[in-house]
């Protein structure tokens, strides 16, 4: 993966998931930087490529956020227009964005298709849509069949992989697109790491009673401490086992929480921080 610096666009920060982005598909993840957001002693938490869809008092003002959106989604060639997005809820559901379900919720002034039902992984065949997700810790995944010319976007937390959002977005492709996993190509993005992500032991035991023993070897144990998880190896593991070539598979090495200037991070700020967001649309 690739750190990208576009001066261009308002000295914009963003990863390129090198393994799919292309002069075909765009795949990439949002940095923290480069947008308008956090300009306020009182909103300097959300500095500056917020791209939640928090409009609270005291959260990020609409007009913001939209202009960060403007200022990633015009650097890849694309309009608002294009934009598909989630009321992400830690599920394991998924909407297919076909003609149906973007002309149903492109409502919106600027035009853009924001889905109001639960749920936590987009999946289209459809050129010309940024499918998007949004984390702040969580893992972004991006999934793209070349044979089939079928993109999709994850938004695992722990709920969700528990519950085997992976897994059955990848069944979903193979269902509405005849996706054979082998073509799939699969970009694990910035994330929490195993260095940082403290979970319950009841999280823990959830893992165990629904994959079995085996999976505790994704989950390590300091004396008098509760479990860390190593939630993108376990991510790329589910992957492997629906039947994605592990060479097909790029994992970020970057952990949200240890780089605070490049990722907002939950875990770090005490739950106060803006969002970043990933991206995958066809040409």
């Amino acid at each position: 993966m690739t750190l990208v610096n576009d001066a261009n666009f308002h000295d914009l920060q963003y990863i390129t998931a090198d393994n799919i982005h292309s002069s075909d598909v765009i795949a990439i993840f949002s940095t923290r930087n480069g947008g308008v957001s956090g300009q306020t002693p009182e909103t300097k938490h959300l500095y500056s490529m917020n791209l939640a869809h928090n409009f609270s008092p005291g959260e990020d003002d609409y007009e913001n956020i939209i202009e960060n959106y403007k200022i990633i989604m015009s650097s890849q060639g694309f309009d608002m227009k294009s934009l598909v997005t989630l009321q992400q809820k830690h599920t394991s559901n998924i909407i297919v964005a076909d003609d149906n379900i973007v002309k149903k919720y492109r409502s919106n002034p600027l035009g853009f298709c924001q889905i109001s039902e639960a749920a936590d992984a987009l999946v289209t065949n459809i050129k010309g849509l940024l499918l998007s997700v949004r984390t702040a810790d969580c893992v972004p995944v991006l999934l793209y069949d070349s044979k089939n010319q079928t993109i999709a976007a994850i938004h695992a937390g722990w709920r969700g992989t528990l519950t085997g959002i992976i897994q059955k977005t990848i069944k979903c492709m193979t269902k509405e697109y005849n996706t054979n996993p082998k073509d799939i190509k699969v970009a694990i993005g910035p994330a929490i790491g195993l260095c940082c992500f403290e979970v319950g032991f009841e999280v823990q035991e959830s893992f165990v009673k629904e994959y079995g023993e085996d999976i505790n070897k994704y989950f390590t144990t300091q004396p008098e401490s509760k479990p860390f998880c190593d939630i993108k190896s376990m991510s790329k593991a589910f992957l492997i086992e629906t039947g994605v070539l592990e060479e097909n598979i790029e994992v970020s090495d970057l952990c949200t929480k240890c780089n605070p200037d490049l990722f907002f991070s939950y875990r770090f700020s005490g739950g106060k921080c803006g969002l970043m967001s990933s991206f995958i649309g066809l040409k």
